[in-house]
């Protein structure tokens, strides 16, 4: 009875790998085989022990392959996808025909039926576009679909392509195609100069932009954080930014009041004024606002030394990194605020 309870749980602990451990296109396709040697395997063990013979041992080898390709095979395969993402939320172009895709793979290894119409926020979560799926990609000159959210990818060789746009206004004319470069603050098409960098890890970080082109190809001049879609409709991602309708509705984020994103100072002094009234009512200590005013100095310091425009605001990455601290600041202020009035 050991014997077998052993190998029940060798047999559990072996499948579960084998169906959980599809990180890539390729390993997912390639699992089903591996899940019906294992299952062989494991099957054999089970027949044996059960039946005591060897012919407990083919049966079990031959149900527990049949166990373990089905355990193991996804809903579709590679022959079928567009491509798709690691576990580092980065797209992976596929070889197939288009007329073959059906779906994709998202970063938990799970089949998703059509095309990728989304992006992956800053949790890691996927969010669906709200896009015509045919406008929601394009194609390369290679036929590889690339999610128009996607600002680097890979290829199926993988090479990795890194700032690139599914088009590009030019004088009032969206050009479609792979595009390298971004805008300045006058919406000059900049080609050659991605719009972003990247991070510790080697991840490419799409900077906020200094404002986007409607679907007219008008240009609206003011920080905007989202990506175009493949007909260069303007798709806003949050935090602040332009709505995706092509209407600008001024920053989302209450956090920013009536500043711009990359005025910094502006934000820190409304920070400012939020900590002295969570002091006035109560809702903060002396301590807490002492600890927040000190983090704010930190961040005041900090964001002095980054790139800044002539009018004083900040240049797209430490607008990245300045307005990602303050956010957390204000998170941390509101917080202690509802705690205080819940006591």
């Amino acid at each position: 009875m050991r014997r077998l309870i052993l190998a029940a749980s060798i047999a559990a602990a072996t499948l579960t790998s084998a169906a959980d451990a599809q990180e890539t296109c390729e390993q997912r396709r390639d699992n089903r085989t591996v899940g019906t040697v294992a299952g062989a395997g494991i099957g054999a063990v089970l027949g044996g022990a059960i039946g005591g013979n060897a012919l407990g041992a083919v049966l079990g080898a031959v149900g527990g392959g049949v166990a373990g390709n089905q355990i193991a095979k996804g809903p579709q395969d590679c022959v079928h996808a567009y491509g798709y993402y690691d576990g580092r939320n980065q797209w992976h172009a596929n070889n197939i025909r288009a007329e073959d895709a059906t779906g994709f793979y998202d970063r938990n290894g799970n089949w998703v039926a059509g095309a990728p119409a989304g992006y992956y926020d800053n949790r890691g979560n996927y969010v669906a576009g709200r896009v015509d799926p045919n406008n929601a990609g394009y194609r390369d000159e290679h036929g590889h679909w690339v999610p128009a959210g996607s600002s680097a990818y890979y290829e199926p060789d993988g090479s990795r392509v890194d700032g690139v746009l599914p088009g590009y206004w030019d004088n009032g004319r969206w050009v479609q195609g792979r595009a390298v470069g971004s805008y300045d603050a006058d919406g000059r098409w900049m080609s050659g100069r991605p719009g972003g960098y990247r991070d510790s890890n080697g991840n490419w970080v799409a900077s906020p932009q200094p404002g986007y082109y409607d679907r007219d190809g008008r240009w609206h001049r003011g920080q905007a954080v989202g990506y175009y879609d493949a007909t260069g409709n303007w798709i806003a991602t949050g935090g602040y930014g332009a709505a995706s309708t092509g209407n600008a509705t001024g920053y989302a984020n209450s956090y920013y009041g009536d500043a711009k994103p990359g005025d910094y100072r502006a934000r820190i002094a409304r920070t400012n004024v939020r900590i002295d009234r969570a002091v006035a009512d109560g809702s903060m200590t002396d301590s807490q606002a002492s600890r927040a005013r000190r983090d704010l100095n930190m961040i005041s310091r900090q964001a002095a030394t980054y790139p800044h425009y002539r009018d004083g605001t900040l240049a797209p990455r430490g607008q990245t990194l300045t307005n990602a601290r303050l956010d957390e600041i204000n998170r941390q202020i509101r917080d202690t605020r509802q705690e205080s009035r819940n006591y």
